[in-house]
């Protein structure tokens, strides 16, 4: 469609070239030459002017579009399970050729275990988990109009969010094909064990078990603890009808090192899946942990700091006591004096003495009067007024990296106000402020010359967790940072270190991977080095070697490929000199195949019944579909095509350029 504007512009053109035209020839009515030669150049002008202006006309191309229709099929073990793998093979191959499907919808085919992906050749059924969720996530996210969507799955999810508190948009056209058996068939299982990572040797510990059946009676079950083929701990428990019970076995951890154990519930007489009555777990029996002991005379919310902070680090353990109750501190590693009182003094002094790690914490409960008198390397002027100083981080501290501590966030921490002098060489890690002005005084010290010792003047580092908390809405990050603090003060001595993180049994095809953190001497992790990993399969003797990954922080290696079997690892690198061995076994076992029905109540929640389809009746899904008749999508694209030919009009220009020339020398005008 022309424009008013387009026309505008080409009238414009056209005064313009006659304008033009009339200032270079203006006796054109009294002669004819003029008149000829002012046609010619008129014509030039204009044809000029065309090519500036480019003109171009809009143009509507209208095309009709078949509406799409999406097979989303389940690609996982637990379809095995339920249904024949040839009669799923066969619907996508009939679905993919039916004529009519193909002459309404614009067809397309996604399979789905774990991720999402298109679907060309035949179902394997070979994924390891299940995210439903994600297929229907997927799916809320086509704009396309008049889209229609099949999921065609058992229902049963592994993996991912619940997809119970999920549902499709509402105007997406969703249907959903069952496959597998709907009736439920009698069954019990393990639901859930609850166990801790680590137990400390001697220590009791416990093993938390769920377990639940699905008959309309009550069942009497045994359930058994065993490791090693030795059993441990049994009990008969009462499962009420359609419904699960909790116990727990208590057991002590010994000996030292990882402890492999199975627990079987016994399966009812008509049980045709006895997969699910048995899962095996680990915890592992650690005694090299560094023993800390916190001594206060007074209770603060510091020492619950100190407990939450300390109780997730396998290595660290904490132990609470007021001086009345420690005669000697030689067995621990480190010793933190929470706001030192006169009673104190024996203690302070043993830990002088022995070169015993230590950690002061001052507050507006200390006595620093007597701190002065045991030689500590510090004095500070005693003033019984209180202030409160904001931390402030020291950029060129270098006895240990602090990550995940965001000093300029956290509260002030209470003190007694007064100078320190120092006669010993400290390094510091916080410096103050007050009223956002520098204090020239230091808020936390250490010195490492001949025993590691460490003072923080001021009380309150339970807020400091506070804030974080509020800040990142979790705990873990400074927790981390703290415990690094800590555990490097509790070392005798800085050492070089490789730690290994890696469960002891795992389930073939679970992401799973090892993770290796090598400490350099200041306990920093260092991955400036290479680290290679030899696995040998113990059952079948066949070894491999590889590099293992790196990241800022640490290496990794992924398990998830390996066979079942019983395996054995070496950590090393040319490059430093620590090294780590050890062993882990992977267990023949699919969450997917649990199950035996399809889960018919989950489904019925994503679509009403009259979108809900047993296998049995594909044939009237597909009749549906047909049945829908959708109308065809109309699509419009606009296009602006150009109102002249470049090459056509510049030859046109030419050619009229060149007449005028040839009828001014035939006329002698040249």
């Amino acid at each position: 469609m022309m424009t008013s504007q387009l026309l505008l512009l080409l009238f414009l053109n056209s005064a313009c070239a006659l304008g033009l035209t009339l200032v270079l020839y203006r006796n054109i009515r009294k002669d004819k030459t003029q008149r000829v030669l002012a046609l010619f150049r008129f014509l030039s002008f204009f044809l000029l002017g065309l090519l500036l202006i480019n003109p171009e006309i809009e143009a509507t191309q209208y095309s009709l579009d078949k509406p799409k229709l999406i097979f989303a099929f389940d690609n996982s073990e637990s379809v095995k399970q339920v249904a024949a793998p040839s009669e799923l093979n066969a619907l996508f191959e009939q679905l993919k050729s039916d004529e009519g499907l193909n002459e309404s919808y614009d067809l397309n085919f996604l399979k789905f275990g774990s991720g999402l992906s298109s679907l060309s050749d035949s179902l394997s059924f070979s994924e390891t988990s299940t995210d439903i969720s994600k297929v229907i996530d997927y799916a809320n996210t086509l704009k396309e109009p008049e889209t229609s969507f099949v999921l065609i799955t058992d229902g049963n999810q592994t993996l991912g969010k619940d997809y119970n508190f999920n549902a499709f948009n509402s105007k997406l056209y969703a249907d959903v094909l069952i496959i597998g058996d709907t009736t439920r068939f009698i069954d019990s299982k393990i639901d859930l064990i609850n166990l801790n990572t680590y137990a400390y040797f001697k220590n009791k510990f416990p093993v938390e078990i769920f377990v639940s059946q699905n008959t309309a009676q009550p069942t009497s079950q045994t359930l058994s603890l065993s490791e090693n083929g030795t059993v441990l701990a049994q009990k008969t428990l009462e499962i009420p009808s359609k419904s699960s019970v909790k116990t727990e076995f208590i057991l002590t951890a010994e000996p030292v090192g990882m402890k492999v154990l199975n627990v079987e519930l016994e399966p009812l007489s008509e049980e045709i899946n006895p997969l699910n009555n048995q899962k095996t777990v680990s915890v592992e029996v650690i005694d090299s942990r560094s023993r800390i002991l916190l001594v206060s005379d007074f209770l603060h919310p510091d020492i619950g700091f100190f407990n939450r902070v300390l109780e997730s680090d396998k290595d660290l353990e904490l132990v609470y006591k007021t001086t009345e109750e420690v005669s000697t501190i030689s067995e621990y590693d480190l010793v933190i004096f929470y706001q030192p009182q006169a009673s104190f003094r024996n203690l302070i002094r043993q830990a002088k003495k022995n070169t015993i790690n230590h950690l002061i914490i001052g507050g507006s409960h200390t006595d620093y009067s007597l701190l002065n008198s045991l030689n500590l390397g510090f004095q500070k002027e005693v003033i019984s007024s209180t202030e409160e100083y904001a931390p402030v981080l020291n950029p060129d501290f270098s006895l240990f990296l602090v990550k995940d501590l965001n000093i300029d966030i956290y509260p002030p921490l209470k003190d007694k106000f007064g100078d320190i002098q120092f006669n010993t060489t400290y390094s510091t890690l916080l410096g103050k402020q007050m009223n956002g002005i520098a204090v020239d005084s230091p808020l936390w010290i250490f010195n490492t010359d001949q025993v590691k010792q460490s003072v923080l003047f001021g009380e309150n580092l339970w807020k400091w967790r506070a804030k974080h908390y509020l800040e990142n809405a979790s705990f873990t990050k400074f927790d981390q940072a703290f415990q690094r603090i800590i555990q490097f003060l509790a070392q005798s001595k800085s050492k070089n270190k490789l730690s290994v993180d890696v469960e002891p049994v795992i389930s073939s095809g679970e992401n799973q991977f090892i993770k290796v953190k090598y400490y350099n001497e200041n306990f920093e992790s260092d991955t400036r080095f290479n680290f290679d990993i030899t696995l040998e399969n113990i059952d079948s003797g066949q070894v491999e070697a590889f590099r293992l990954l790196k990241d800022e922080e640490a290496y990794s290696f992924d398990l998830s490929k390996l066979e079942p079997g019983f395996y054995s690892y070496k950590i090393q690198s040319n490059e430093v000199e620590p090294s780590k061995e050890g062993q882990f076994q992977v267990l023949e076992y699919s969450s997917e195949m649990q199950s035996m029905n399809a889960d018919i109540q989950s489904l019925s929640k994503l679509v009403s019944n009259d979108n809900l389809y047993a296998f049995a009746n594909r044939t009237k899904l597909i009749s549906d579909l047909k049945a829908q008749k959708p109308k065809p999508i109309q699509k419009s694209i606009k296009k602006s095509d150009s109102l002249i030919n470049f090459e056509w009009l510049i030859l046109l220009l030419a050619l009229t350029l060149s007449l005028e020339w040839l009828f001014r020398k035939y006329k002698g005008l040249i």
